[in-house]
Parts: structure tokens; C-alpha cells; sequence
């Protein structure tokens, strides 16, 4: 195989992990369902071999879950990986943060301003549907968050961080319906950007820890209603 082909082969798998992967996180594909190849690669428009690329690598990474019998199925949501998930996040990334504060410069500060107003200037919800997450927001959302923790100097903490937040999203996406109106995100994420422009990094972890803890809280009440 040339290496041409090889990194068409890649970019197709790429294309494919992306798709499958926002199919997961919006709730086309539901908890426990099947993935069939043939739907899958009616879905990506492509071969069989790039979705089992991409299979593979969302398996890996939580998303997916490989059966002998079954074959391939999204997977499970459940408290126990709710809980594991927000405990390491509140760790890795609470870490990074208080790494990005003492020894963050002026562009880390610039980027974080940055990513936050780009943040604040669109809501949350959508018009149509408020107990939903717009995409767009989801994206600035996510650069916040990575730029919270981009002066921490480890690019191997920042992608042990980017894994976790990633794992968080369906988790994330069901929390929106559950807290509604009663919950300041808002507010939550001028209080980080203060606290980190501060330098003050005991009160700007513990605002990180108690901003993930909120979630994880309204999600406990949500799967206890749901057993």
C-alpha cells in the first residue's frame, strides 16, 4: 500500500470516528443500541474498512463497546462511570489548571479572555428547544475549558484532560434537561475566568471541582428517578 493510500485510509477513518462520534453524543445512536456495518457505512458513505477504523478507536475511548456475540454497541451510561469519570476530571484537570495559573503568561491569560467572550455572547440552550445544547455553544464551551488549562506546560496532562472532557459530553448533554433554569453556567464560568485571572489558584480549583460536582449532582438525582 502506497502512503497515499495509507493516509487517505486515515483521513477516511478520521471522517468516520468524527461522525459516528457526534451520532453518539447527540442521541442519534442510543445507550445499549447495535451498530450495524452496513448502516454505518450507509451513514459515513464509505467502506467497511475506515468505520471499523473508526469503531476501534471509539471503543478505546469509551464511546463504544465490543461484544464477541453482539459485535459493536454504543455504550452504557451509569453512575459508576459518571462518578470515575468526574472524579479524574476534578484531579487531571484541576491539576492543570492550578499548573496553567502559576505558570501561565500573558498569552494564556489573552487566549482564556478570548474564549470566554466568545463563550458568553450566545446562551446555552436552543431557541427551539432550551432543554437542548446548541452546538455552537458546545464548541466555545469546550475552548474554555481547554483554555483554562493551556499554560499548565504538559501537552500529556492537557490530553489526558481533553480524553475526560470528551468521555464527559453525553453525560454533560443529559445534564442541560435535568438542571434547567436553576443552575448559573453562566456565572460559573465568569467565576473561573476571574478566579484564574487572579491568580488565585486554591479558589480557582475549587470553583473547577465544585463546577463539574454540580453536574455530576444533578445526573445522581436523574439516574436515581431513572432505576
Amino acid at each position: 500500500m502506497t502512503e497515499t493510500r495509507k493516509t487517505a485510509n486515515r483521513t477516511l477513518a478520521s471522517d468516520a470516528y468524527a461522525l459516528i462520534r457526534d451520532n453518539i453524543r447527540t442521541g442519534a445512536f442510543r445507550p445499549g443500541e447495535r451498530l450495524r456495518f452496513a448502516d454505518l457505512q450507509a451513514l459515513c458513505v464509505m467502506s467497511v474498512t475506515p468505520v471499523r477504523e473508526a469503531l476501534v478507536r471509539l471503543t478505546a475511548e469509551g464511546f463504544t463497546t465490543l461484544d464477541d456475540h453482539r459485535g459493536y454497541t454504543v455504550a452504557s451510561l451509569s453512575l459508576a462511570e459518571l462518578r470515575d469519570i468526574t472524579a479524574n476530571r476534578q484531579l487531571c484537570e484541576g491539576e492543570a489548571l492550578r499548573l496553567s495559573i502559576e505558570k501561565g503568561e500573558e498569552d494564556w491569560e489573552a487566549r482564556l479572555v478570548a474564549a470566554h467572550h466568545m463563550l458568553a455572547r450566545i446562551p446555552q440552550g436552543r431557541e427551539d428547544m432550551p432543554s437542548a445544547m446548541r452546538d455552537d455553544w458546545e464548541d466555545r464551551h469546550q475552548a474554555f475549558h481547554y483554555a483554562l488549562i493551556s499554560g499548565c506546560g504538559s501537552p500529556i496532562l492537557q490530553e489526558v484532560c481533553t480524553n475526560l472532557f470528551t468521555r464527559a459530553d453525553r453525560y454533560r448533554r443529559i445534564s442541560v434537561s435535568v438542571t434547567g433554569s436553576a443552575r448559573d453556567v453562566a456565572a460559573e464560568h465568569r467565576l473561573l475566568l476571574q478566579l484564574a485571572l487572579d491568580r488565585d489558584a486554591f479558589g480557582a480549583v475549587a470553583a473547577l471541582r465544585a463546577h463539574y460536582q454540580r453536574t455530576a449532582d444533578a445526573l445522581e438525582t436523574f439516574f436515581g428517578n431513572d432505576s
